[in-house]
C-alpha cells in the first residue's frame, strides 16, 4: 500500500522516554554530523533502534534542514512493529512522517521522512541505484547478524561511500557488536593514515538482567547440539518454580517467559511438555514464521489476568522484536544455520550452537519494565570454553547465489575481486561453486576470450532478469523459461505462491470455528492477497524484459488444457535442472508378497500380532481416512483395504490419506493386550489358529479364519473357457470398462433373478443411507416399465442417489425414495458384473500429452468400438478381481484386436503384460470358526498397555535416487510433498518415471538427500533422457561403433586446462530405454536453437521483438516439443 502525497506533518513538541541513551543525546548527534560512519554499540533495550532516528529527525528539523532517514532491520517483523512502536510515540499515523516498507507493502508518502524496511531491500535499491544519495542517514541495525545480505549491505555501504557518495552518514548499531572488527572495516584515510571509524558506548540499561547457568540447576546436559527429553523436562520444572520465586500462582503479575529453541519441531515438543501443566494458568505463544500472523500478533498482547505468558521462539525474536512485559528467558543456546554442502552445493539446515552474541541478544529481551532473569542451559564451564564468541557469518557458509548476481550487477570487477573486500570473505572454492551452479542454469556464459574460466562468467539475459527479480532463482527461471514456451502467466502465479510462505493457516493452540472463509478452511488471507500483489509486482518486472502476458488468455477446452499442462510440466523440469530424479524398479514377486496378494491400491499394512482381536478399534481409527471394507490378519501384519467404487480405477484417496498419516508420525493408539493372556484364554482353541490367517468383513460384520491358500476368487466366477462373450455397460477409460458375460447359461441366471426380484412385494429402506449398502434400485428401459435389480449406492446428493447395479456394471441416478431393502437369499448369488481391463494396453506419448493419460479422440474412438456392444474376448489373467482381457471387434473380414486399431490410429502403443495370474480359492470347511465364547473372554480382559501402531507404505513408493553422479552414496527421501504418498500404478512399465525437485538438501553429515516441492513427470518413455538433453549445458552421446546411440553424457562438460570434468557432481550419465537416432537428436538441436532464439541478447532476442514476432517463436517452440 502506498499513501498518496500530502504535505509534510508538522513536527509536535516530543518528550523522549528515559532511556539510557537519552543522556547521550547531544553527543550522539555531533558524532554523527562530523563523522561519515559511527558505530554505536548499547545494551538490548538502552533506545538505539526507537531513539538515535529520532535525535536525528529533530536536529534536522530545528535547524530546518532536510534529512530522509532509512533504518534496516533484519526481519519484516521487526520494521513493522518499530515504525509502529515510533509512530505511537510520536502521535503520528504511521505512513506520515514515520513509515516502512516491507518488500512490496508500503506505508510512506513522498513526505516520510524516517522509513523503516528490511535489510534486504535496502540492498536491493541500492544495488540497482548504485547510489546512496537518496538518503541523508543510513542506520544498519542489528550488525551482529552476519546473514548474506549485511555483509553485502556493508560491502556496498563501503564502496560507494567512497565513491560516489561521500555525504550520506552511515550508523551501525548492535548490542553485541565487535567493534574493533567494524570500525576497520569502515576506516578512512586521515592525514596519510587510515582512521577507524568511530565506537560510541551507550552505558547502562533500563534494568538488570540477572544470569543463570544449567550448573546452577544441577543438571547435566549433552555436548552435542541437541535437545534431549530431560532438558525439556528441566525447562518446564523451571517455569513452574517461578510461581514460588514470585509468591505463588495468585500473584496478580506473572512475569511473562520467553524460551528460545532452534526450529518449528523443538517449539513443538516444548509446547507438548508445557500442555501437561493444565492448572498452571499458562498462555502459549509460538513465534516462528509458519504460525499464523495473528497468533504472532498475541505474543504483544497482556495476558489474561492471573495467566503467565510464555513465548516459544526461533530466533525471530532475538533481535529487533520487543515483547516489553518479559521477565524470564530460556535460553538452549542452540541455532539452525544454512550451510552449503561441499560436493553438491545444496544447502543444509544444521542444529549448531548458537554464539555469546546471538545469546547476549537473546538475554536483552529481559528486563524492559522490571529486573530479568536469564537461564541458560549450558554450564557454565561450558559456555566459557566451547560456545563460540561469534556466529560464523552467513557469507562463508550458505550458497552465494543471489549474491553473485548482484555482484555482476553492480558491475565493480569479477566476483572474486569485489567479494574479496567484504567484511568476511567468503573462500573461493564457494566462489567458483556459485559461478559454476550459474552458468549450469545459464544465468553466467564462459568469458567473451572463451578460456575456461570457473571463477567468472559474463551475466545473460536469463542472468540479468534473475536479478532483478525478488524470488528464488530457480523460480526466477521458471518465469522466463515460461515466456520462452508461450506460459508466462501460469509461471508467474507459480513463483509467486511459491515464493512465499505456505498460506494455509497452522493455528497453534486451536481451531477456531469462525464464520470467514479463508478462517473456517485454515487459510490465510494477507498471505493469498500477498501472492497476487507479487504476481502483480513480478508481471511489472518482467515486462521491463518485453516478457508480457497475453491480455486475452485463450480459451483452453479439453485437449488444449492438457497440452498445457504438460508444457508447463517440462518448463518445471527445466527450470530446476539439474535435480532429477528417477524411481527404482520394483520388485513384483517381492511387492506381492508383502502385500500377500492384495491390491496395492486399496491396501495399507503393518499392523500388531492378533490385532483380529482389535478389529473394531481398528475400524474406528481408520475412519479417519475413509471408509473400511476389511480388514486381513496374516499372523504378525495385517491388511486394511477401503471401499472402491466402480469408477475408481487408480490409488484410493483414503490409502493415500493412510499412507501421510504414517508419513507426518502420526501414530494411533491401540489398546491391546499380553500376548500371554491371549494365549492363554484361548483354552482350548489351539494357538495354531490364532496364527492362521484370518478375515474380518464389516459388510457382513464377521470374523472367520481363511485357508493359507485363499485368495480373493470365486472359482464358481471363473468363465467357462478361455473365450467368451461380454456386454459393455459401463466404459471409465479407454481399455477399462464395465459388462457382463453374455452367453445363454449367464443371460438365463440374469433373467431367472430378476423376476424372482420383481415377483416380491419389496419394501422401503428404513436404515439411514451411506455409501456402499446394498439396496435394490429401478432402472427401465426406453418404453419400458421399470423394473428393480440388485445395487450398490456410490454417492448420495440430496434427494438423489448414485447406484451401481451389480449384475450389470452401469450406474444410474434416481431418487432415494425409490430404493428398496434387499431379501438376505438374493445376496447369496454371485454378483454379474464384471470389470474388464484391456491386456497389452498403455497410452502413446502423443495421448498422455493430450490428455495426460488418454486424449479425447483415443477416449472416443475406444466408446465407439466398445460402448453397449458384445464383444468377445480372450481372458488373459485375474489381478484383484480385476479380469484383463484382450478384445477382439468384429469387422468386414476378421476379428481385430481393439489394440491393433488404437495403436494403428496413433492411440496407442502395445505393452508388456504380467505374467499371466489365475487364482483360485476355496473356504476349507475343517477350518473352525473362531468361537464366540474365546472372542467373548478376550474381550473381558482388562487391556494392560497401549500401542501406538504405523501403517507402512504399500509396496510400490516413489523409491528415488537422483540421476547425478553425486547420488551414488547417498540414500533419498521426498519430504512435505503430495509426491511422497504417490505408488508406481504400473510396477510392469520398465522404463524410467523422472522427478523433479524444486527444492534439494542434505543431512548434517551430508548422506542423505532430502526432496521438497516434487512433481512428477508424464509417464512417457524416453522423457527423462529427452529432458534433460533439452536442458543441459552441454551433451556428449554415447553409441556402440557407432551404429546407435546408447546414452549421453550432460552436464558443464570438461575443463581442457585440468583435463577433469568442470562439475563433474552434477554430470548426469544417462542411459537410452527408447531408441534415439540422428533424427531425434537433430529435433532436440534444433528446438535448444528454437529457445535460445529468445532468450539470447542480441537483435532477434526478447528484447528487440515485436509481440506478433514473439508469439511466432514461442509457438515455435511450444511445436518442437510436442510433435
Amino acid at each position: 500500500m502506498f499513501l498518496s502525497g500530502t504535505a509534510p506533518p508538522p513536527l509536535v513538541s516530543y518528550k523522549y522516554p528515559s532511556l539510557p541513551i537519552a543522556k547521550s543525546r547531544k553527543e550522539l548527534i555531533s558524532l554523527i554530523e562530523n563523522n561519515s560512519v559511527v558505530i554505536v554499540r548499547g545494551a538490548t533495550g538502552s533506545g538505539k533502534t526507537t531513539q538515535l532516528p529520532q535525535y536525528i529527525l529533530d536536529h534536522y528539523n530545528e535547524k530546518n534542514n532536510f534529512c530522509n532517514i532509512v533504518v534496516t532491520q533484519p526481519r519484516k517483523i521487526g520494521a513493522t512493529s518499530i515504525a509502529q512502536y515510533v509512530a505511537t510515540q510520536r502521535k503520528c499515523t504511521l505512513g506520515s512522517l514515520v513509515g516502512y516498507q516491507i518488500g512490496m507493502e508500503k506505508i510512506a508518502t513522498e513526505n516520510t521522512r524516517l522509513i523503516y524496511m528490511t535489510t534486504e531491500l535496502l540492498l536491493q535499491k541500492l544495488v540497482q541505484d548504485k547510489c546512496l544519495t537518496e538518503y541523508t542517514h543510513i542506520f544498519v541495525d542489528e550488525v551482529h547478524e552476519r546473514t548474506e545480505e549485511m555483509d553485502l549491505l556493508l560491502l556496498v555501504l563501503r564502496n560507494l561511500l567512497n565513491s560516489n557518495s561521500p555525504y550520506v552518514k552511515i550508523i551501525l548499531m548492535s548490542a553485541t557488536i565487535n567493534c574493533s572488527q567494524f570500525a576497520q572495516y569502515f576506516a578512512s584515510l586521515v592525514r596519510g593514515k587510515m582512521s577507524p571509524a568511530y565506537v560510541f558506548e551507550v552505558e547502562g540499561s533500563p534494568y538488570a538482567v540477572e544470569e543463570f547457568y544449567q550448573d546452577d540447576l544441577h543438571r547435566l546436559f549433552p555436548y552435542d547440539p541437541n535437545i534431549p527429553v530431560e532438558m525439556y523436562n528441566l525447562a518446564v520444572s523451571l517455569i513452574q518454580s517461578f510461581d514460588e520465586m514470585e509468591g505463588g500462582m495468585t500473584s496478580s503479575e506473572r512475569g511473562s517467559v520467553l524460551v528460545f529453541l532452534p526450529g518449528i519441531h523443538e517449539i513443538r515438543c516444548m509446547q507438548e511438555a508445557l500442555s501437561k501443566l493444565v492448572h498452571r494458568r499458562l498462555q502459549i505463544y509460538l513465534l516462528h514464521s509458519t504460525v499464523i500472523l495473528e497468533e504472532q500478533n498475541g505474543v504483544f498482547q497482556l495476558p489474561v489476568p492471573g495467566y503467565r505468558k510464555v513465548i516459544l521462539s526461533t530466533n525471530i525474536a532475538e533481535s529487533s522484536l520487543t515483547v516489553p512485559d518479559v521477565k524470564y528467558v530460556i535460553d538452549f543456546c542452540l541455532a539452525r544455520h544454512n550451510v552449503c554442502d561441499p560436493d553438491t552445493n545444496y544447502q543444509s539446515l544444521r542444529l549448531t550452537w548458537a554464539s555469546k552474541t546471538n545469546c547476549n541478544q537473546r538475554r536483552g529481551r529481559a528486563g524492559r519494565v522490571s529486573k530479568g532473569y536469564c537461564y541458560r542451559l549450558v554450564t557454565k564451564e561450558f559456555w566459557e570454553n566451547e560456545i563460540p564468541d561469534y556466529m560464523i557469518p552467513e557469507m562463508q557458509l550458505a550458497p552465494l547465489t543471489k549474491i553473485m548476481l548482484k555482484v555482476k550487477l553492480l558491475d565493480m570487477g569479477d566476483p572474486y575481486s569485489v567479494l574479496s573486500t567484504a567484511l568476511s570473505p567468503p573462500n573461493l572454492g564457494n566462489i567458483v561453486r556459485t559461478v559454476l551452479q550459474l552458468k549450469e542454469m545459464g544465468a553466467l556464459s564462459t568469458k567473451s576470450d572463451g578460456k575456461d574460466q570457473n571463477n567468472d562468467g559474463e551475466l545473460t539475459f536469463l542472468g540479468r532478469v534473475l536479478a532483478h527479480l525478488p524470488v528464488d532463482i530457480y523460480l526466477g527461471k521458471l518465469i522466463v523459461l515460461g515466456h520462452t514456451f508461450g506460459c508466462l502467466d501460469e509461471c508467474l502465479i507459480i513463483a509467486a505462491a511459491q515464493s512465499l510462505k505456505s498460506f494455509f493457516a497452522i493455528p497453534s493452540m486451536q481451531q477456531l470455528e469462525e464464520l470467514d472463509w479463508g478462517k473456517e478452511n485454515f487459510i490465510q488471507i494477507k498471505k493469498i492477497r500477498e501472492v497476487a500483489e507479487l504476481y502483480e509486482d513480478l508481471k511489472k518486472r518482467v515486462s521491463r524484459f518485453n516478457m508480457h502476458v497475453p491480455e486475452e488468455p485463450q480459451s483452453l477446452d479439453y485437449t488444449n488444457t492438457h497440452l498445457q499442462k504438460f508444457i508447463l510440466q517440462v518448463v518445471i523440469a527445466g527450470a530446476y535442472y539439474p535435480n532429477y530424479f528417477v524411481q527404482q524398479d520394483i520388485d513384483e514377486d517381492m511387492a506381492t508378497k508383502e502385500l500377500s496378494g492384495h491390491n496395492p491400491r486399496t491396501t495399507v499394512r503393518n499392523l500388531p500380532p492378533y490385532s483380529f482381536l482389535y478389529y473394531k478399534q481398528l475400524q474406528s481409527l481408520f475412519r479417519l481416512c475413509g471408509q473400511v471394507k476389511a480388514i486381513f490378519f496374516d499372523s504378525s501384519r495385517a491388511y486394511v483395504e477401503f471401499y472402491r467404487t466402480s469408477k475408481e480405477s487408480g490409488v484410493l484417496p483414503e490409502v493415500s490419506l493412510a499412507l501421510h498419516l504414517a508419513q507426518q508420525s502420526r501414530s494411533m493408539e491401540l489398546s491391546v493386550y499380553p500376548t500371554e493372556q491371549i494365549e492363554n484364554a484361548a483354552v482350548s482353541f489351539l494357538v495354531c489358529f490364532l496364527l492362521c490367517r484370518v478375515n474380518v468383513d464389516f459388510q457382513s460384520q464377521s470374523v472367520y479364519p481363511l485357508d493359507a491358500f485363499s485368495r480373493d476368487l470365486d472359482p464358481d466366477e471363473l468363465p467357462p473357457s478361455r473365450l467368451f462373450v461380454v456386454n459393455v455397460t459401463e466404459v471409465l477409460d479407454v481399455g477399462h470398462f464395465w459388462g457382463f458375460q453374455a452367453d445363454e447359461a449367464s443371460l438365463e441366471k440374469q433373467r431367472h433373478l430378476t423376476a424372482e426380484i420383481n415377483k416380491r412385494t419389496l419394501h422401503p429402506v428404513t436404515v439411514m443411507l451411506y455409501p456402499n449398502l446394498l439396496c435394490l434400485a429401478p432402472y427401465s428401459e426406453v418404453n419400458d416399465q421399470s423394473l428393480y435389480y440388485r445395487a450398490k449406492i456410490l454417492h448420495i446428493r440430496g434427494n438423489k442417489v448414485e447406484v451401481f447395479f451389480l449384475d450389470f456394471g452401469n450406474t444410474e441416478v434416481v431418487a432415494s425414495s425409490s430404493l428398496r431393502e434387499i431379501p438376505s437369499e438374493f445376496l447369496s448369488y454371485p454378483f454379474q458384473a464384471k470389470e474388464f481391463q484391456v491386456a497389452g494396453l498403455r497410452p502413446s506419448a502423443q495421448s498422455i500429452i493430450l490428455g495426460s493419460q488418454w486424449s479425447s479422440q483415443a477416449r472416443n474412438c475406444f466408446i465407439t468400438l466398445v460402448k453397449d456392444r458384445s464383444l468377445l474376448v480372450s481372458l488373459y489373467s485375474i489381478q484383484h478381481g480385476i479380469r484383463r482381457v484382450q478384445v477382439l471387434i468384429n469387422t468386414e473380414t476378421k476379428n481385430t484386436s481393439v489394440v491393433d486399431i488404437l495403436v494403428q490410429k496413433g492411440h496407442a502403443v502395445k505393452a508388456e503384460e504380467d505374467s499371466p495370474a489365475w487364482t483360485k480359492q476355496s473356504f476349507s470347511d475343517n477350518l473352525p470358526q473362531l468361537e464366540p465364547q474365546f472372542l467373548l473372554q478376550v474381550s473381558i480382559m482388562s487391556a494392560k498397555s497401549k500401542l501406538d501402531i504405523k501403517v507402512a507404505n504399500a509396496p510400490h513408493p516413489p523409491s528415488s535416487f537422483l540421476m547425478g553422479v553425486c547420488s551414488s552414496c547417498r540414500t533419498v527421501s521426498i519430504n512435505s510433498s503430495i509426491s511422497s504418498l504417490a505408488m508406481n500404478e504400473n510396477p510392469h512399465y520398465k522404463h524410467q518415471r523422472m522427478l523433479v525437485a524444486g527444492n534439494v538438501s542434505v543431512n548434517a553429515t551430508g548422506s542423505h538427500i532430502l526432496l521438497k516441492d516434487t512433481s512428477f513427470m508424464p509417464d512417457i518413455p524416453g522423457l527423462p533422457a529427452l529432458v534433460t538433453m533439452l536442458f543441459t549445458p552441454i551433451m556428449e552421446l554415447r553409441s556402440v561403433k557407432r551404429t546407435c546411440y546408447t546414452g549421453a553424457l550432460c552436464g558443464l562438460g570438461w575443463n581442457s586446462q585440468s583435463q577433469e570434468g568442470i562439475l563433474p557432481e552434477h554430470d548426469i550419465e544417462l542411459t537410452f530405454d527408447v531408441k534415439f537416432d540422428v533424427e531425434d537428436i537433430t529435433e532436440i538441436n534444433a528446438l535448444r536453437v528454437a529457445a535460445n532464439r529468445i532468450l539470447c541478447e542480441g537483435a532477434g532476442g526478447t528484447l528487440h521483438q515485436w509481440p506478433a514476432e514473439m508469439v511466432k517463436l514461442q509457438e515455435d517452440c511450444r511445436d518442437r516439443l510436442t510433435r
